[in-house]
């Protein structure tokens, strides 16, 4: 795959601008939470897995809460797991702390390169029946966060799996959460500001991900103040993307950093993904 060149300086003017505008986000979803939502989608109940589901679709959900009595566990594979193999050791760690199969809440997977449509829906396909398989899929919709993004340097040679959450038991519950990553990819399937990557057209992909991820926090009742963990996956050196801003402090989440990945999402042609996701524990399981 072909790599854009990266200088230190447009890498740290991103995630600058990208700190500023979480902080600026921080603090109107505070203010949101004042204001009733509108007919907020039904919250799907996963009793096995402890948790509940925002629907979205059979690929992803929107995000997911644990009920009372449990928490959101975030495990990171080093080195990553083939895809192929990670469902089942995603299950033996499960029953080796006594949690079921049901209680996988979050998937994020890296790919060789970008997708067509037409090829992400045959990459879906598999996916979705190891889903159903581990009833993982409540009625349409999956149970199951995910982010899917394909690395711009040093990709894998195959589908892996970086990391997943599950759900395990806590006295006391925290106000922990998970959420699927969202691209520049609209519901109808038209990728924002398409063609366009100069600063103008990157930061409104940016800012559509973040106008997302703000929505699905208000229907789980979370707020970005409530995220331990932001994921910001971009690739394209655009300098100066949004000005040389200098984050005088910075409050909530955004105090937390952003983690920064080198990769694109997985349809040709999008640019930015953005996850987030509060947890009070990560692990990390190697090989």
């Amino acid at each position: 795959m072909q790599q854009d060149p990266w200088s230190v300086a447009s890498r740290r003017r991103f995630l600058g601008g990208s700190l500023a505008m979480a902080l600026a986000l921080a603090a109107r979803a505070t203010a949101a939470q004042d204001k009733p939502i509108i007919n907020p989608p039904a919250l799907l109940e996963n009793e096995a897995g402890g948790y509940r589901v925002l629907p979205a679709g059979q690929v992803f959900c929107g995000g997911i809460v644990p009920v009372e009595g449990h928490e959101v566990v975030h495990a990171l594979f080093s080195p990553w797991v083939p895809l192929s193999s990670a469902w089942g050791v995603i299950e033996s760690h499960l029953k080796g702390i006594g949690r079921p199969v049901q209680a996988l809440c979050g998937m994020e997977l890296r790919i060789p390169a970008q997708l067509t449509p037409e090829g992400f829906r045959d990459f879906n396909a598999p996916y979705i029946e190891e889903l159903r398989r581990r009833d993982l899929i409540i009625g349409r919709y999956s149970a199951v966060c995910r982010t899917n993004v394909a690395p711009a340097g040093e990709p894998p040679k195959e589908p892996v799996v970086h990391a997943f959450s599950y759900t395990d038991t806590t006295t006391p519950s925290g106000r922990t959460f998970c959420t699927s990553g969202t691209a520049d990819i609209d519901p109808r399937g038209r990728i924002v500001a398409e063609g366009d990557v100069s600063a103008a057209g990157m930061r409104k992909r940016l800012q559509y991900c973040v106008d997302v991820i703000s929505e699905r926090l208000a229907e789980l009742g979370m707020s970005w103040l409530d995220a331990t963990h932001i994921d910001l996956c971009y690739a394209r050196d655009v300098d100066d993307l949004l000005g040389a801003l200098v984050v005088p402090g910075v409050q909530g989440s955004a105090a937390r950093g952003i983690r920064v990945h080198h990769a694109r999402p997985p349809i040709a042609g999008s640019e930015i993904e953005l996850e987030c996701r509060g947890v009070r524990r990560e692990i990390v399981l190697g090989a």
